[in-house]
């Protein structure tokens, strides 16, 4: 782990990032291979500096088309996402004003913590909340599907996260059967069989040394918790609500988990 530290890598744009808008995804790749430019000059300080200015300035280009696009759709969060947007550019400006009071390799290492984490995770979830509100519950439900790109190329781990959505997707086909006494059926099985992935993905980071196990049971635990809440406020919700929150509850959190925290898994396997 000592290495990731020294030489820190930029995370490579992927089709899994994608939130379905051809814009904006273009927009989030560009802002990724401009950041991917510093994997190959990390000993040449000028033009280390030279990639930073250009990412804050195409961060800030992008920002505003985003929020310009929010506008046009009367997204409701608007002001609240333009708060999160100012953070990640204060966050940049913040990195630029030390870069010379600091060796070169603390600015890649900061750098790549930002783009790798907090960009990426604001991508994965605040962006796709922005795409949901755009498509109707019937749009989402088709959609809503597991992907290859999803997998991490570990048999284990992909076959439960498959399994996770096939359980989630029967609890939307209700087959003409009584539609309340169907949900309540397969939501409690995909929240059981969740704990049992969990159980099993931590005795693999276990077997395997995994550094930031402790870390990951909370992530766990997170997620359960917030599954757990959700099948207390079923009775509350209509058949329309329901659908949306568990589609967002899976697409968003869940493959944001296995998108940034359990790649991090097999990442570790690859040092």
């Amino acid at each position: 782990m000592e290495g990731k530290l020294i030489n820190p890598q930029f995370t490579t744009w992927d089709k899994a990032y994608c939130i379905g808008h051809e814009k904006i995804d273009s927009e989030h790749k560009k802002l990724f291979d401009i950041a991917n430019e510093i994997n190959d000059c990390k000993e040449d300080e000028e033009k280390v500096i030279e990639i930073v200015k250009e990412l804050i300035k195409y961060t800030k280009f992008h920002f505003k088309n985003e929020e310009n696009f929010m506008k046009s759709i009367g997204f409701p969060k608007l002001a609240e996402h333009k708060k999160l947007h100012a953070k990640l550019v204060k966050k940049l400006g913040d990195i630029v004003k030390n870069i010379t009071y600091q060796p070169i390799y603390l600015t890649i290492i900061q750098l790549s913590d930002l783009v790798n984490k907090n960009i990426l995770q604001h991508i994965l979830i605040e962006d796709k909340k922005v795409h949901y509100a755009l498509k109707t519950r019937d749009e989402l439900k088709e959609r809503f599907i597991w992907k290859m790109e999803y997998q991490l190329r570990n048999e284990l781990l992909d076959k439960e996260h498959e399994k996770l959505f096939d359980i989630a997707i029967e609890s939307l086909n209700y087959h003409n059967t009584d539609i309340r006494t169907h949900v309540k059926i397969t939501i409690k099985e995909l929240y059981e069989y969740m704990k049992t992935h969990f159980k099993h993905e931590e005795e693999f980071m276990e077997e395997i040394g995994y550094p930031e196990l402790e870390a990951h049971k909370k992530l766990h635990e997170d997620i359960i918790e917030h599954m757990n809440k959700f099948l207390k406020s079923l009775p509350k919700l209509d058949i329309t609500e329901f659908e949306k929150r568990l589609i967002e509850y899976m697409d968003i959190w869940l493959i944001n988990h296995i998108l940034y925290d359990d790649r991090k898994i097999i990442n570790f396997l690859k040092y």
